[in-house]
């Protein structure tokens, strides 16, 4: 049995199934060996996620804090990176969502695949399912929560698909961010291996106010970080969490 010192410097040195330092996303993916599948669209990893519909994480009370707050009857929520929808259903059991609303999961095709067969299981009116990131146009609120480490694109690549239909407000939790250069990983989920992508904080927010968004309100997601495997100073103790706004 390891002791508590021992851990600390196993988890420092040796990391948790995060390994390398690339420049950036593609030379991430361009370093996967081409044995291994890659992200989520695979049937392996499309639904890797069920424990979450039980268990809500610190960051999620932060994000029902807004959703509570902003979402107004007959509302249009498009919810990037959602998996099955597992938030849609997880944050039911601590929210009345307001009537009418429309939760739009985007998500690889794999993924959307398994959504909407369990889907067919559960009470989800309200919910439908996209892998079309253009299908945000018009949306009146932008949230995703631990996925845009995951996509080639940064959020501010992906908002210029959109023109200007862009959502007037973003609430994107639990992101990968810290102080130092952008850089990436990559992450073994046990069947596949993702690249990821760590960004600098400042270039983050620059981005979106490019974009025309401003910050109202950001928060510590204390549950969410990561070691990358012998690169003691890539150690992230905590990722972010951001509420926008645009105009």
């Amino acid at each position: 049995m390891l002791n508590g010192a021992a851990k600390l410097l196993r988890r420092i040195f040796i990391g948790s199934g995060v390994t390398g330092v690339y420049p950036s996303y593609a030379a991430a993916l361009a370093a996967i060996p081409k044995q291994r599948k890659v992200g989520y669209d695979n049937k392996e990893s499309s639904n890797m996620y069920p424990y979450l519909l039980e268990f809500t994480k610190i960051s999620d009370f932060a994000a029902l804090f807004y959703l509570s707050r902003l979402v107004k009857p007959g509302y249009r929520i498009f919810d990037f990176g959602g998996n099955t929808g597992v938030l849609f259903y997880s944050y039911q059991r601590r929210w009345n969502m307001p009537p009418d609303v429309q939760w739009t999961v985007c998500d690889v095709p794999a993924v959307i695949e398994a959504g909407r067969e369990f889907a067919r299981t559960r009470r989800s009116e309200g919910l439908s399912f996209t892998s079309i990131f253009e299908d945000a146009a018009g949306a009146d609120l932008l949230f995703t929560s631990g996925t845009l480490q995951y996509v080639p694109d940064t959020l501010p690549e992906l908002l210029t698909k959109l023109g200007d239909a862009k959502p007037r407000l973003i609430l994107a939790n639990r992101t990968a961010l810290w102080d130092g250069p952008t850089f990436a990983t990559l992450q073994s989920l046990g069947p596949v291996v993702c690249p990821y992508r760590v960004q600098n904080r400042k270039e983050f927010v620059a981005g979106l106010e490019a974009q025309g968004y401003r910050v109202k309100d950001t928060w510590e997601c204390s549950e969410s970080g990561i070691n990358v495997r012998w690169h003691i100073r890539h150690r992230i103790k905590a990722y972010a969490g951001f509420l926008l706004e645009r105009g």
